[in-house]
């Protein structure tokens, strides 16, 4: 008997222990799958954050790590008609191997302004340095051909100007190029960037194909000469140096790292027409340049069109945190 006992004792201690690890062993699991999914809901809430250019979309997923990011947006106000802002919200789900069908969660929030028109309206051509040329045959005008709001200036720059162009005040001078660069308002690295997400990187769309009101995104990285192949509306982004040439016709934004001469042995016929405005040297200080053919007035029509292709979530100060369910 004695022996029996022992041995039942033994074998109800092994029970008690082989319980107390298996518990103590899924505790830790659900513990380690509980900080994975909240991992999985910040980086999908940090991701949504970082590549959500344009307008604000309702539900999306990631597939992150081991696990799944499910992220909602919600407009919760329209402090105006250019600053809307929006409750974002992101799960994390990790799967548990002995339970299948009730995966780890975790719930992350925060608050952020949708900032729908983030380039400043300032001027129809901008040049960040050197001597800037206005030939005879160039046209530049400020005065709105939408006529949404009044006259602004014509020429943005900073360096000198020479020739003729028009507006309310006609241009406005900066004392550098860290001046104007703050006054655009976009951060060039940030867009020049080749993780930055475009809707056409390297050529321009089939614009037959698209809808007559859409103003993408178009890129291009290092130099182009832009012929008329390149005519179209939205934004340009040109990451090198940029120069007009034949029958260009742009609608709506052109930003570019420089800006080579556009002169009239190069333009020929049909000189090249810009309606929204144009801003070069964003690399850095632009050299000395002519622009001796060509039109560029200012439109807030097409600007206001463009700049919604930019625009991005900015995250309230101190409002992310945990969602309790």
């Amino acid at each position: 008997m004695m022996v029996v006992l022992m041995l039942f004792a033994i074998a109800m201690a092994g029970v008690t222990g082989y319980q107390v690890v298996s518990s103590e062993f899924g505790l830790a699991q659900q513990s380690r799958n509980g900080q994975a999914a909240l991992a999985v809901a910040r980086a999908g809430l940090q991701r949504f954050l970082g590549e959500q250019i344009g307008q604000v979309g309702d539900s999306v997923s990631y597939a992150i790590l081991d696990g799944i990011a499910t992220v909602t947006a919600q407009k919760v106000m329209q402090a105006d008609s250019l600053n809307h802002l929006y409750y974002i919200r992101s799960t994390g789900s990790v799967a548990d191997d002995r339970t299948p069908a009730l995966p780890a969660q975790r719930t992350v929030g925060t608050y952020a302004w949708h900032r729908l028109s983030p380039l400043k309206h300032k001027a129809a051509f901008w040049v960040s340095g050197g001597t800037f040329k206005v030939g005879a045959a160039t046209y530049i005008t400020g005065s709105d051909y939408c006529g949404l709001r009044p006259a602004t200036g014509g020429v943005a720059y900073a360096g000198s100007l020479s020739g003729t162009v028009y507006g309310s005040p006609a241009s406005v001078p900066y004392a550098s190029y860290a001046a104007m660069y703050d006054t655009v308002g976009l951060r060039w690295d940030v867009l020049s960037s080749e993780s930055f997400p475009v809707d056409f990187d390297g050529s321009p769309p089939s614009w037959g194909s698209l809808p007559a009101d859409s103003f993408p995104i178009v890129r291009y990285r290092g130099n182009l000469d832009a012929y008329s192949s390149w005519s179209g509306r939205g934004v340009l982004i040109v990451t090198g140096r940029l120069r007009f040439g034949t029958a260009f016709e742009w609608h709506g934004v052109i930003l570019a790292g420089s800006m080579d001469a556009v002169v009239g042995t190069y333009v020929s016929t049909y000189p090249p027409w810009v309606e929204g405005l144009v801003i070069a040297g964003l690399s850095g200080a632009n050299a000395s340049f002519s622009l001796n053919q060509g039109t560029y007035r200012y439109d807030a029509c097409e600007v206001y069109k463009a700049n919604r292709a930019l625009s991005y979530l900015e995250v309230v100060n101190n409002t992310l945190f945990e969602v309790n369910k």
